[in-house]
């Protein structure tokens, strides 16, 4: 241990036992780059109209755009960056869409199950605020499984759903559909 065997006044102008780790030297880029590798920085969380926009934007058809919305609303209320906790298999769900690491993604850390990845990616660039991987992704899932693959699909997303007409009006290009579940009507 650094200062052993010196007299107290010797080791730190301040008369405090230095740590081992005083002696260490990480450059503080570096130190960044370890702290946030595969961590999105800016995750945000998408207001109805700017999703419809988007999914629009990664040729979503239309018709299906309001099954999305309420897919993403109930699965993760929009947001980009969120991880569920762990199913009961071990698996966790990423991102707006809720994919989970048990088939879909390749998880960020070894798994006591086995992953299969059918969407060919790292579960990691499901959480970022490009959503083109998710929306692959999830599309990917649909075409496979149907919109029950989604477990809010039969409760929350099987009837009369929001219209998003107004998402695409000149004059409401800025306006946001309200959200059922959220507690303020501000977007």
């Amino acid at each position: 241990m650094a200062g052993v065997g010196k007299p107290l006044s010797d080791r730190s102008s301040l008369g405090m036992v230095r740590s081992s780790w005083s002696n260490v030297r990480v450059l503080p880029g570096a130190l960044l780059w370890l702290l946030f590798q595969g961590i999105p920085l800016l995750a945000i969380r998408l207001k109805p109209c700017e999703l419809a926009g988007q999914l629009y934007i990664l040729d979503v058809p239309k018709a299906e755009l309001p099954l999305w919305l309420c897919i993403a609303e109930f699965e993760s209320r929009f947001n980009t960056h969120v991880v569920g906790q762990a199913n009961t298999d071990g698996s966790r769900d990423y991102g707006l869409f809720q994919i989970s690491d048990r088939y879909w993604c390749a998880p960020p850390n070894r798994t006591e199950y086995y992953a299969f990845n059918d969407c060919n990616v790292n579960c990691t660039r499901l959480l970022s605020d490009d959503i083109t991987m998710a929306v692959q992704c999830a599309r990917l899932i649909q075409k496979q499984q149907g919109w029950t693959a989604w477990s809010v699909y039969p409760e929350f997303c099987n009837g009369t759903l929001k219209a998003i007409d107004e998402c695409f009006q000149p004059s409401n290009a800025t306006d946001c559909l309200t959200s059922e579940i959220e507690e303020d009507k501000d977007c």
